[in-house]
This record gives structure tokens, sequence and C-alpha cells, in this order.
């Protein structure tokens, strides 16, 4: 979408909640003398060490986007499967601490005790600052001859004849795609919103070997596929989605606040979900998929610690222990199954803020997409940063 281009969704809402009650005084005393200790003890954890990069394929659904203003091109033409990495943390991922006594359920209760005494009131604008790290592997042959067509009509050349050899036949290369992207999202829909897109976008390759084999394929443009970036403007109210339903910031921000209402309301929509299609999966796989799109929104202090908590109930959740993410800021993984990968979320045990959401595929050991979440809050202004 280009600077000044306008989006005229009409605004919709529901109903609204009460706000999360506090806890007891003497409850909350021990829960932070707790919460303390488990971030003591996080500190303390093994730091990152090098491991083996493993690449399989996998996509991503996204369960709550901004319309029109998704951070990162994630379903590349072709099928190109993607993973992170970037320059120095290239082939790098940081394994559990093993050290750490720390469960999955203590964590996320604990994290739920940080999140719901933040500040909770909302600015103008949500504002986000993320990196997306996407790894293109050698096993799509069609992504590469796309890449390659694509580069010819950028460069002005002409595509070859139809059944004409091209300079590849197979892909012969794997590389790395790093996107930035700082987001300046209405609260109301009433105030214009902004993004600004392609910040710090480069390429880099995991051996001399693929980027010898990238020039022997013509150096095709990595980033032709991604669009040009820029600043955008959007007017009018921008539409979220929570499984197959489109939801605006007042929707967010009237979620439930309590782990039962939020259950019920989560499972509400995924039950409505399931009617209408198949594929939807079961309900903990909805609440794990929608969990990361959350924690990285405009949503209440109340709503988030109601999502530790449900989480904190779902069987298959463990903890990682400490790991390092691509901004080189520590925090506590956990992950959950899927398919034949897995997917993880890297949180701030001081803060219970969302650090990064990595997804890796079979026994692979680095991620085959990360994304990583340098700044999140409300700002009252157009182009502040909290």
């Amino acid at each position: 979408m280009t600077t000044g281009e306008k989006m005229n969704d009409a605004d919709t809402a529901f109903r609204a909640l009460k706000p999360a009650a506090l806890d007891e005084l003497a409850a909350e005393t021990h829960d932070r003398v707790r919460d303390a200790e488990l971030v003591r003890i996080m500190r303390t954890s093994a730091g990152p060490a090098p491991v083996t990069r493993a690449v399989t394929r996998r996509s991503r659904r996204p369960l709550l986007l901004a319309a029109g203003v998704a951070a990162a091109a994630v379903a590349v033409a072709g099928g190109v499967a993607v993973t992170g990495g970037d320059g120095g943390h290239e082939g790098r991922h940081t394994p559990p601490a093993q050290s750490s006594p720390v469960d999955a359920r203590t964590f996320l209760l604990a994290s739920a005790r940080t999140a719901e005494r933040a500040p909770a009131r909302p600015g103008r604008y949500w504002y986000t600052d993320e990196v997306t790290y996407e790894h293109h592997t050698k096993a799509e042959a069609g992504g590469l001859r796309k890449l390659q067509e694509k580069t010819r009509a950028a460069r002005g050349a002409k595509s070859p004849a139809p059944g004409a050899k091209t300079a590849v036949k197979a892909p012969g290369f794997a590389y790395t795609v790093v996107t930035g992207q700082e987001s300046w999202l209405s609260r109301t829909g009433r105030d214009r919103s902004r993004t600004i897109t392609g910040i710090g976008a480069r390429t880099s390759f995991p051996t001399a070997a693929d980027q010898a084999a990238w020039r022997r394929a013509g150096s095709p443009d990595l980033l032709v596929m991604y669009g040009r970036g820029g600043v955008n403007n959007y007017d009018g109210p921008l539409r979220y989605q929570i499984g197959d339903v489109q939801v605006t910031t007042a929707d967010l921000l009237k979620l439930p606040v309590t782990a039962d209402a939020l259950g019920a309301e989560m499972r509400r929509r995924h039950d409505a979900d399931a009617r209408k299609r198949s594929g939807v999966g079961s309900y903990a796989d909805y609440l794990w998929w929608t969990a990361q799109d959350l924690l990285a929104g405009p949503i209440t202090p109340g709503t988030k610690a109601a999502l530790y908590r449900l989480l904190a109930d779902q069987s298959g959740i463990r903890a990682e222990g400490t790991v390092t993410d691509r901004a080189g800021r520590r925090g506590v993984a956990v992950s959950r199954a899927e398919g034949t990968g897995h997917r993880r979320l890297i949180i701030d045990p001081e803060t219970a803020e969302l650090l990064a959401d990595e997804y890796f595929g079979g026994t692979g050991s680095t991620p085959f997409l990360s994304m990583t979440y340098k700044a999140m809050g409300w700002v009252d202004s157009l182009n502040d940063r909290p």
C-alpha cells in the first residue's frame, strides 16, 4: 500500500467487561517474592551456544493481523520455506538452560502476576517495532525460478520463451532475509495510522558456497518479492483478526480480564470457526496460535494476565529455560509442539512482555521464521516511541 492510501472499514465493538480484580494483599506479597526469585533464577541460567542448522518447510497462519499492515511476507511466492537468521546470529540458537528448575506453568503464572501490575492507560496509538527473520532453503525450485523472473522484469529484461531453459534448473543456495517495520495504529480509527516498512531490509548467506551459487544463478534480487518499503498512511479504523473474525482495537481492549471469562470467549470463537470450516484444529491449538498475536497486540494488562493463566493450564507447553533473542535480549522460552516441529515464545521475566515468536521445523535447532519485537506500547503522538 502506498503513502496516503486509505482504509475505510466500518468500526464495530462488543460488550464492555470488568477490569481484573486485585489479589489479596497477603497473596500478592507472597507472589512478588516468588516472582523475584524466578527472575534471579533466570538471570543465572546458562547463556547462548551455537548449534547445527537444520532447515525444513513450514508456513504460518496469522490469527491477529492489522489489515493491510502485516509486517512480513511469510508466504513467499513459490512456497520458498523460511527460517530466521542474520549476520552474526546466522546459524545460532540458544538451547534450553538445563540448570533452570522452573516449569512452564510456574513461569506463566508468574508472568500473569507481573502483567496485571502494568499501567493500564491506553494512548492514541499502539506502537510496534518488529524485525522479521526468514530463511529460504534450497528445496523449492519454483521459488528460485520466480525470483529470477521477477528480477528480470525489475531490470527491464525480457522473460525467456516458454520451454526455454532458465539460468538454473534447481535451487542451489540458501539465504536469509531480514526486514523491519514500525507501526503506529490508531486506537479509535479517527486518527491517521502509519507504518514504516522495509527498515534495514537486507539479505545474507549462511555460507560462502551459498553466495557463490547465488551468483551462478544470475544474482537474482532476493528482496524483489517483498515490495518497496517506505512510509504508509492509513485513514480509518484498522482491522485485526482473531481466528476467522475481524475485530477492532476497541474489541481487543474489551476482551475479558479473567482466565475463566477469556477462556469461555476464546472457546466460543474457536467453536464458531470450527462450525464454519474444517481444519481449525483443537481448542488448545487455537489458543496457542492466538496467544502470540494477542501478546503482540493492544490488549489490556488484565487480558494479558488472563491469557498467561489460560496458557498455564494447557498441557503440552514446556519451558526451555533462558535463551537470547536475535536482538541480544535474554528471556524465558516456552514452547509447544506443532506437527513435526514446534513454536516457542520468548518472554521477558521482568516485564512479562513478548520478546520474540519463533517457529522450528522437524528436528531443526534454528527457527525457520523469527519475529522479534524490539518495542511495543501505547504512545500519544504519531511517530512517538515508548
